[in-house]
């Protein structure tokens, strides 16, 4: 083990061990994080250093996830559009950040989540469960930006008499369902209250956050070639210049980067992303063939390899290129769910030859192997926890 490493580990202990003190304030369960934190001790010592971070992150994630979806459903309660939002949107923002390695900053988020602004607690209104909630969510989304926009712009002492005439029809048309009036007046609202300065910050923010959707989904891992890497490397550089000049308050140079961005990511759809599907296609076949072979139902796994299939055909490479990442992690999974159901099967055996050794030589040792090994098997750590398995095997031949 590295020194680095050991640093590592150190950090991620400390930090979850912090969020089992925050769990407990907020009076919610840490046995499972903590079960997560004994496993990845013993993977230590067993040498196997990945498994033992990868056991700790899993702690740290239990942890934030139970806070998060306590905070949730708190919000998921209240009738207030705007305040509910509000709380939204600093959940949302708390997981960016721990996503981006940020814990305490994303429990920062959480812990102001309701704090609601006098502004906010305005007109109140109900959610209909019957309605389409995607476009609900987009045109209610547009809303509040666009009252958030009016207020700060009424900040600076601006007549906001217009705007404000116009978000309270859009929140008429929302209470009557019509969402694609209420993003069309928002729009509208928009060009009245922003500067031609902000109106060219708020585009240059749309397309980063496009281009910032696009490559996620194109690289859910590392880029698969060195060409992409290149590719990969100069939009990633040229997107943390736009954003650097947005905070530098240079929004021509921001939206410059941001375009050129833009036309890197085209780029690479036709030199890079359109020379890799091929190759993708006839390795997602042969996994396709051996679940096939395994009486693996791969009906929906055949109908995503005919899309990649027809998308690249018409050259729409980036979608193309989705579509095959997304069967290329529904294969996996299905692969680990056969070797999860052969390690249940086997699982079933030793806790029925378990119940009947209850109290005899080596039931507590092979207990707690059992024990761990379905902890392990819920990190896709199989190898190990089939040879848990076999020790536990042991223990009650003893």
């Amino acid at each position: 083990m590295t020194e680095n490493e050991v640093d590592a580990g150190k950090a991620l202990l400390e930090e979850a061990l912090w969020q089992i003190e925050e769990a407990k304030k907020a009076d919610l369960s840490a046995s499972k994080a903590m079960n997560f934190i004994n496993l990845s001790k013993e993977a230590s010592g067993y040498g196997n250093i990945k498994l033992s971070m990868g056991l700790l992150k899993k702690a740290r994630e239990t942890l934030f996830n139970d806070i998060v979806e306590k905070h949730r459903k708190e919000a998921e309660v209240l009738t207030d559009v705007l305040v509910k939002l509000r709380m939204q949107r600093s959940i949302k923002d708390s997981v960016e950040r721990f996503q981006k390695g940020d814990l305490k900053g994303a429990y920062d988020l959480l812990m102001q989540k309701g704090q609601p602004g006098a502004e906010a607690q305005q007109e109140r209104m109900t959610v209909d469960p019957g309605q389409n909630m995607q476009t609900y969510a987009e045109a209610i989304e547009v809303l509040q930006r666009s009252w958030l926009r009016m207020k700060q712009e009424e900040g600076k002492g601006k007549d906001m008499g217009r705007p404000q005439a116009m978000i309270k029809d859009a929140k008429a048309a929302l209470a009557s369902k019509e969402y694609g009036k209420v993003i069309s007046i928002c729009q509208e609202m928009t060009t009245i209250v922003l500067s031609p300065h902000d109106r060219l910050r708020e585009e240059t923010e749309e397309t980063i956050d496009e281009i910032a959707r696009t490559m996620k989904a194109l690289f859910p891992g590392e880029a698969r070639s060195p060409k992409e890497r290149f590719f990969k490397k100069q939009i990633e550089d040229l997107i943390s210049n736009a954003r650097d000049n947005l905070l530098r308050d240079r929004p021509v140079e921001a939206i410059n980067a941001s375009r050129k961005a833009k036309d890197i990511l085209q780029r690479m759809e036709q030199e890079s992303i359109k020379d890799d599907i091929p190759k993708m296609m006839m390795e997602l076949k042969t996994v396709i063939d051996e679940l096939r072979s395994m009486e693996v139902d791969v009906s929906y796994e055949d109908y995503l390899l005919k899309q990649v299939e027809e998308t690249f055909w018409k050259s729409e490479y980036i979608k193309a290129r989705k579509i095959a990442n997304k069967l290329e992690s529904i294969t996996r999974n299905a692969r680990e769910h056969q070797r999860m159901a052969q390690l249940n099967d086997r699982l079933g055996g030793l806790n029925r030859l378990l119940k009947e050794n209850a109290g005899r030589d080596g039931y507590t040792e092979a207990r707690e192997f059992i024990q761990k090994a379905v902890s392990l098997m819920e990190q896709s750590a199989f190898d190990m926890a089939n040879s848990l398995l076999d020790k536990a095997q042991e223990a009650l031949k003893a």
